[in-house]
């Protein structure tokens, strides 16, 4: 449990600027909302002539923009986005620092199995994500709350961050299985953050070009759909279980990576 406190402490800065960051978003994003909705202005008829280019990239497809959920689905892209390089980072710079900081002198004189340092590692990895999870759940129900006659939007909101928490296990999962890889903490982490910004461009792409529509499986961002979850009140089983699964594959070969490599002091 020592390992567990020391990375809780070691990483309890970071998420909260983390936190402040998402915190930050909802909350611009609502005033945003406000400001269409003082305006007057038919909205979606100004974004329809805007490039379809523009639309993608900003995540706004066919839902009404007017309404708070529909608004607030659009940026369900944006807080994927945070969520999985939060996620990513903390589990390869978690695993992968063991020999930047020499604890790996720990392992060799110290009664202590490896099996041991890492699972604390990805314990304090999964509470990180939670935590970060439910600070924008509270977030989102405050500020829909104020932009929406007191209505918070709970049900909406608790399906939407359902599908945010499994796509964050997912990130973690990715990361903390580049940290154990690859031995030195810069390299996991571009490697890391590089895949993600590879995951969000192709999301991006299958929404620009219909020929592409068979690579959304390949990106994870593709998986959940802010529309789907606000608008529908549908969580998609098939892929909330392949995410899962594919995270206990990394999580395993984290362990399995760990345990063979060599660790020099």
């Amino acid at each position: 449990m020592n390992v567990f406190k020391k990375e809780m402490k070691a990483n309890i800065k970071s998420l909260i600027i983390w936190c402040c960051a998402q915190v930050f978003i909802i909350f611009a994003g609502m005033m945003k909302y406000q400001g269409f909705a003082d305006s007057q202005v038919d909205v979606n008829a100004l974004f329809a002539a805007f490039p379809e280019e523009i639309m993608v990239v900003f995540g706004i497809g066919s839902v009404d923009i007017t309404k708070v959920a529909g608004f607030y689905s659009v940026f369900f892209l944006y807080f994927m986005l945070l969520a999985a390089v939060h996620a990513v980072m903390f589990g390869a710079v978690a695993v992968s620092k063991e020999e930047r900081d020499h604890c790996a002198d720990f392992v060799y004189t110290k009664p202590v199995r490896r099996f041991q340092v890492i699972w604390p590692k990805l314990l304090a990895g999964l509470i990180n994500i939670l935590i970060f999870n439910i600070v924008t759940f509270c977030a989102s129900v405050f500020f829909i709350a104020q932009h929406n006659d007191g209505n918070g939007l709970i049900d909406k909101v608790s399906l939407t961050m359902l599908a945010l928490f499994i796509l964050q296990l997912f990130f973690l999962a990715l990361g903390s299985m580049f940290g154990a890889v690859l031995k030195n903490t810069k390299r996991a982490t571009a490697a890391a953050s590089g895949l993600v910004m590879g995951f969000f461009i192709l999301s991006v792409a299958v929404d620009l070009y219909d020929k592409l529509d068979f690579l959304a499986i390949f990106t994870p961002f593709k998986y959940f759909e802010g529309a789907t979850l606000m608008i529908n009140d549908q969580l998609s089983f098939n892929s909330a279980a392949i995410l899962l699964v594919v995270s206990l594959v990394f999580f395993v070969l984290t362990f399995v990576a760990f345990n063979r490599r060599d660790l020099s002091t």
